[in-house]
């Protein structure tokens, strides 16, 4: 396969990264992303595994080499090992990951590393039974972090990422002991700022910002890599003599519209620009018509590179928009 042409949009840049919810149902009732999911029932209409294969290759065919599974919690697809491999197998696909809240990571973590997955975020907020608890809805602590350093252990990731949010008066204290934690095992803590969904908690009196947490912190960080930005907006450090790293998703006071490359396709088949931005296209009925890949690709590009689908740099606040974070992926 030779992908032809490139998907750039219309300020040059290079839209190689998508992100695929595959179910807008979660086992979590986070309260910074949907603590009442009954008021925005999920859906019945995720697409089946053929028609997301039918998407994956036209934007293959495109240039996307990068895919990560998301929802809601993906590992509910019972058919997300056949998805990963399927994946795994399109021409042109280079990285395959799955970012989960870790309570089904057990039972289906040999499965997805037989299958091809080479990437693994898991969220985790907080070391406290009691605060994951008040936090997920859920006592499911142990179970997450036993599976985190088991994932660790396997070899099969450069490291496993853990998506920390970061909240006021909640964990926010915590961020010394997750970061000598992530260090130790050598994992890639991440700090997320807490960013504005639909059902959330209000943002402002949890909100806290990435200065605050370095100063929690009190390390000596130092980028990691020729750049501080690797594919994404994390900005990556590491500490002199430590095997783990601490990066930083400052969505809030640090733009990073700049250099995304990245499209979002919701489990329904919606394809979104931005994370915080309206434009949206409906991708279903391009499938199961028996259409060439090339042919399905070309009606995408025509709409992700158009000039009103995705933010200029530096113009989406992430502020005046709360997208539903089951629905749209994260």
């Amino acid at each position: 396969m030779n992908p032809q042409p490139r998907m750039i949009d219309s300020t040059g840049r290079d839209l190689s990264y998508l992100r695929v919810s595959l179910t807008d149902r979660c086992n979590l009732k986070c309260l910074y992303c949907d603590p009442h999911p009954g008021n925005d029932p999920a859906s019945e209409n995720a697409l089946p595994r053929e028609r997301i294969l039918e998407l994956l290759r036209a934007f293959a065919w495109l240039g996307v080499d990068k895919i990560r599974f998301t929802g809601g919690e993906p590992l509910l697809r019972r058919d997300i090992v056949d998805i990963v491999r399927d994946a795994g197998q399109i021409d042109g696909v280079r990285l395959i990951g799955i970012t989960t809240n870790g309570l089904l990571l057990a039972e289906k973590l040999d499965g997805l590393i037989a299958a091809g997955i080479n990437r693994l975020n898991v969220s985790l907020d907080t070391l406290r039974r009691t605060t994951f608890k008040k936090l997920t809805g859920v006592d499911g602590l142990e179970r997450v972090t036993s599976v985190i350093q088991a994932a660790a252990l396997t070899g099969a990731f450069p490291r496993v990422k853990v998506n920390t949010v970061a909240l006021r008066g909640i964990n926010d204290h915590e961020a010394p002991a997750l970061t000598e934690w992530a260090l130790d095992i050598g994992l890639d803590i991440r700090f997320i700022e807490f960013m504005p969904a639909r059902h959330a908690e209000s943002t402002k009196e949890l909100f806290v910002g990435e200065e605050d947490i370095r100063e929690r912190i009190k390390l000596p960080l130092e980028p990691a890599g020729d750049s501080l930005h690797n594919d994404g907006p994390a900005r990556t450090f590491f500490v002199p003599g430590r095997p783990g790293r601490v990066s930083f998703i400052s969505a809030v006071t640090e733009s990073f519209c700049e250099g995304c490359n990245r499209l979002r396709l919701t489990s329904t088949g919606i394809l979104r620009g931005c994370l915080f931005g309206t434009s949206s296209f409906d991708c279903r009925p391009l499938l199961g018509q028996g259409l060439a890949t090339k042919a399905i690709a070309e009606v995408i590009a025509s709409h992700a590179t158009s000039s009103s689908f995705r933010a200029q740099p530096f113009t989406e606040s992430s502020l005046s928009t709360r997208p539903s974070m089951r629905g749209i992926g994260g």
